[in-house]
């Protein structure tokens, strides 16, 4: 590198030559570096064997340096390896490293330091190892110390003893970090012997290995301390609980702790009984997620009297003791995600939140909640601020639930099951919204629905102002598409025309279906009056009739009727009943065919196609058909044929009787053997006519027929 590269940059306070290949020639370029001595803030590499000479002793204004590892060999850190920074004012120092070597003495010369964090990236060396490197360091006071990530692979792990603290019980640290190091337990000689741990305030042990109960008692030897954080601890020892374990045990804390991190444990089992000893001040604890499925089933925490917040997510509470937050009365932040409570808060009459006057925030997300009981927060009408239901399966908004908090502000309903609001939901949303100014509803990644069916919801997202990130909703259209719901709303005029037009049309063929089953009904329901009339009626008992037949036909055959059949009954001197001569006016048109059958001897049917398709005239020729066979009244029916019609197109009644009524047919051209055929026709209908009609015997005297 160029002595001068760096010359007029003499004011320069931070500077970044990492990652770079020093390591090769295994030298810095102390020349060109020496004339920056303003320096504040330095990131450089090392390498086996590096070291800082004479050509750093100007950077004394230097109080920050961040060392990383580069090259492939190991780095050994020896008691000259900082040398050259006698001079400076360096009080945070960062080693990131594959390590070697340490010798005892190799931070001394860094006499200013207050924060140091050294961390391995791999390397045969153990806890033990940096701990006793700390020896430059003793008789100090510094504010933050990180030991981490000394583990080694495949190891059983180590227990710290009385020999570890040789030096760090001397140096007078705020905030101590022992991460990553697969310590499997401390000694209690080794605490006895660590007389700077009045010293410590914050105490971070994650990601090892020890027994997380135990390390809680012996909390109380630490004054001073005021957080606890031993997360994710890998305890992979089977301990059985004796008979002590379901007693009541009683925990001594330090006064100035406020604040426990035991996430990710291994912790299992039913929760036992835990009283804590008068004169705790923990405010937050949080026990969530471990890794073996502790219960809550069982056992009671009691004396956290000023707990404020509690964190218990993925703890199995399915059957919860009633009484399991009673002892922590000043709760006012719960997060139980995960806890299996959707048979508590849906059937469950007893709140398990009962006397928390002080609850402000609860985060219930993640148990597959469907609805939650209305007096589930009765006791935090005029607390609870945030309520946190995401990842749940609810399809409707708790409305009454919520119209009863007083100070409500955040509802988060993510992830639900929610594809519309009726009008009541969103009308208690606008009434919180005028009600609390801040007050917001999330209700992203809900399957909401844009159909004609919600239009009225759909208007209210466009206008409300208590929806949070709006914008970022989306709904599923009638045509099974993802739209966001910004972008519906830009052609929802359209979609409204539509709507009504679609609803217009489901309306008129509604009215439709309705007029045409009225009409189907009132026929049927006239039909079955008819019949049963029919059923009902005495027939006339007479011998003498009023007509001698009864002449059922279609309209369209009245040209034959009245121009060829009526003549020729005249002729004949033979008495007959039609419809449009003889029917009253006014009266039921079955009233008419029935009393024209009852006073008529025969009933004669001119049957053409026409005839089959009207219904008037299958109805007649049912009618009659049912007179026809009643004792009495066998030879009642005639039949005329004026077209060639087969046997399966007569109405159902007639086939059964074709044996015993002959029909006639009627020949309608004029040619000479058509009439012979007709004169035929003639002759042998008036005999049938003439059969055992009593006026005509009497004229007559007996005949045989055909």
């Amino acid at each position: 590198m160029d002595p001068t590269i760096f010359e007029s940059l003499t004011q320069l306070k931070t500077l970044k030559i990492n990652r770079n290949d020093f390591h090769i020639k295994k030298i810095y370029p102390e020349c060109a570096l020496s004339t920056i001595s303003q320096l504040d803030w330095l990131f450089m590499d090392i390498f086996e064997r590096f070291s800082f000479g004479n050509g750093f002793l100007n950077f004394t204004n230097l109080r920050k340096l961040e060392l990383s590892f580069r090259g492939r060999d190991s780095v050994s850190f020896l008691n000259t390896s900082f040398h050259g920074l006698k001079r400076s004012n360096i009080s945070h120092l960062i080693i990131r490293s594959r390590i070697r070597k340490i010798e005892t003495n190799f931070l001394s010369p860094l006499n200013t330091l207050k924060t140091f964090k050294f961390q391995s990236l791999g390397s045969a060396m153990s806890v033990h190892d940096p701990l006793q490197g700390l020896y430059g360091l003793r008789n100090r006071y510094m504010d933050s110390l990180t030991i981490e990530s000394f583990g080694v692979k495949f190891s059983r792990g180590f227990n710290l003893v009385k020999r570890d603290f040789l030096y760090l019980r001397s140096i007078c640290v705020k905030n101590l970090y022992l991460t990553r190091n697969d310590i499997t337990g401390i000694s209690t000689d080794a605490v006895a012997a660590w007389t700077s741990r009045k010293c410590i305030e914050v105490l971070d042990v994650s990601r090892n290995r020890f027994y997380t109960p135990k390390l809680l008692y012996i909390l109380v030897l630490f004054p001073s301390i005021t957080q606890l954080y031993c997360s994710h601890i890998n305890d992979n020892s089977r301990r059985k609980r004796n008979i002590l374990a379901v007693m009541e045990q009683v925990l001594f804390l330090p006064k100035h702790l406020t604040y426990v991190n035991m996430t990710h444990n291994r912790l299992s089992g039913p929760m036992i009984n835990v009283t804590f000893a008068k004169g705790n001040n923990l405010q937050k604890l949080d026990i969530g997620y471990s890794s073996r499925n502790p219960a809550c089933s069982y056992g009671q925490i009691k004396g956290l009297v000023h707990l404020t917040a509690l964190d218990m997510s993925g703890i199995d509470c399915s059957n919860p003791n009633p009484n399991m937050f009673a002892g922590m009365p000043n709760l006012s932040r719960i997060v139980a995600s995960r806890c299996n409570l959707e048979k508590v808060f849906t059937t469950n009459s007893i709140s398990l939140f009962k006397g928390l006057s002080t609850l402000s925030f609860v985060d219930i997300s993640s148990n597959s909640l469907e609805f939650l009981n209305t007096d589930l927060f009765v006791d935090q009408k005029d607390s609870l601020k945030t309520l946190v239901l995401a990842g749940n399966h609810i399809d409707h908004i708790p409305f009454l639930l919520l119209k009863d908090l007083n100070v409500i502000e955040t509802v988060d309903l993510r992830y639900n099951q929610i594809s519309t609001l009726n009008h009541s939901e969103y009308t208690v949303l606008e009434e919180l919204k005028l009600k609390f100014e801040n007050f917001k509803i999330m209700l992203f990644g809900n399957p909401l629905v844009c159909s004609c069916d919600n239009l009225d919801f759909i208007l209210w997202i466009a206008t409300t102002k208590a929806l949070y990130n709006k914008n970022e909703l989306s709904c599923m259209t009638s045509t099974g598409s993802q739209l966001k719901i910004v972008k519906f709303l830009e052609s929802f005029d359209e979609f409204q025309d539509s709507c009504v037009s679609q609803f217009w049309l489901i309306i008129s063929i509604i009215l439709i279906l309705v007029f045409f089953m009225l009409i189907v009904l009132t026929r049927e329901a006239w039909r079955r009056s008819v019949w049963l009339r029919v059923r009902c009626r005495q027939p006339l008992e007479q011998t003498i009739y009023q007509n001698d037949i009864f002449i059922s036909y279609c309209d369209e055959d009245a040209d034959w009727i009245v121009n060829t059949f009526v003549p020729w009954l005249h002729e004949k001197k033979i008495k007959y009943c039609i419809d449009q001569k003889h029917f009253p006016p006014g009266r039921d048109i079955a009233d008419n065919i029935m009393d024209a059958v009852d006073n008529s001897y025969q009933t004669v049917f001119v049957v053409s196609y026409p005839f089959l398709e009207s219904e008037w005239t299958t109805f007649t020729i049912k009618l009659a058909s049912v007179y026809s066979f009643r004792d009495g009244r066998e030879d009642m029916n005639i039949i005329i044929l004026l077209n060639d019609i087969k046997k399966s197109e007569f109405p159902k009644l007639v086939p059964e009787n074709w044996d015993v009524v002959r029909p006639l047919h009627w020949t309608s051209d004029s040619c000479t053997d058509n009439e012979t055929t007709n004169k035929l026709f003639w002759k042998r209908l008036f005999k049938r006519i003439q059969r055992r009609n009593r006026r005509f015997l009497s004229a007559y005297g007996s005949e045989s027929f055909l």
